[in-house]
């Protein structure tokens, strides 16, 4: 076994990585490395101006990295920041202090010029998953700008199910609570029991081609986010997944990268329904 046959290599889409060949994060278990990471959402390119700003999409960056390694904030263990200007610290740390302080990492900021033009902040930061973390669990995160309880009322909703679920889209209400959808993959019906819980902010999908063969399969989370310094509500939604014993690589892989666009269509979702 070579050395890189246990390291798995994350990408965010951006165009520095293509460019200079490296990853995003690289998974070698138990610890995960996170690139220096600019305040530029890759998926759009675009750049906000305030270096506040520039760190949130950082660290929306840095966390969705992160969960596709399966690992989380908090299991952050040294945090570098780059900042060019000293009048943009105490902005930047707050942010920074307010969205990975719960993992009381060890850190270190610098002022120094940075490559990316008009970058006010570049973050990186190496973790240690837990010890309880498994390489058969996959989570998809995304922070959402909206309140908890509309984004949990949003997925516990088996008609909005058929908008984002891409193996059971379309979903239409079966007279025994179940829920029937399709897959765009290739075509077959999928049943789905949605089993949702307002005190813990958890939607639990019993998924099968029967009724009586459904089991949890996937399970959606919402976690409140601090209060948006414009006042707006922000909230964490994670899908979650499993991989049974007769999952085999390739629908292994197929499933995590699924996910992967469906919390992408959940956030958008939630989003312009606001």
């Amino acid at each position: 076994m070579t050395p890189h046959a246990t390291r798995r290599f994350i990408s965010s889409g951006s165009p520095w990585e293509e460019l200079a060949g490296y990853s995003r994060a690289v998974l070698d278990e138990p610890f995960v490395f996170v690139s220096g990471t600019v305040g530029t959402d890759f998926a759009t390119g675009i750049m906000p101006e305030g270096a506040a700003a520039q760190t949130e999409q950082a660290i929306d960056t840095i966390e969705k990295a992160m969960a596709d390694a399966g690992a989380t904030i908090v299991d952050i263990v040294r945090v570098r920041v780059f900042v060019p200007e000293a009048a943009d610290v105490a902005e930047v740390s707050a942010v920074i202090r307010r969205r990975i302080g719960p993992s009381r990492a060890a850190n270190t900021t610098v002022c120094s010029p940075l490559a990316v033009p008009g970058a006010r902040v570049e973050i990186e930061v190496t973790a240690r998953k837990s010890a309880d973390a498994s390489p058969n669990l996959h989570v998809a995160s995304e922070r959402v700008r909206a309140p908890a309880s509309s984004a949990f009322a949003f997925l516990a909703d088996g008609r909005s199910l058929g908008r984002w679920a891409l193996g059971c889209f379309e979903t239409t209400a079966r007279p025994d609570g179940l829920f029937a959808g399709h897959s765009l993959f290739d075509g077959k019906e999928l049943l789905v029991r949605v089993e949702g819980d307002p005190e813990k902010l958890c939607v639990t999908y019993h998924v099968g081609s029967a009724p009586e063969r459904l089991s949890p399969r996937i399970v959606a989370k919402v976690e409140a986010a601090a209060r948006l310094p414009g006042g707006e509500d922000e909230c964490l939604v994670s899908l979650i997944a499993e991989r049974t014993p007769d999952m085999t690589e390739h629908r292994w892989r197929h499933l995590t990268t699924t996910h992967a666009t469906e919390i992408l269509l959940i956030k958008a979702l939630i989003e312009g329904s606001g």
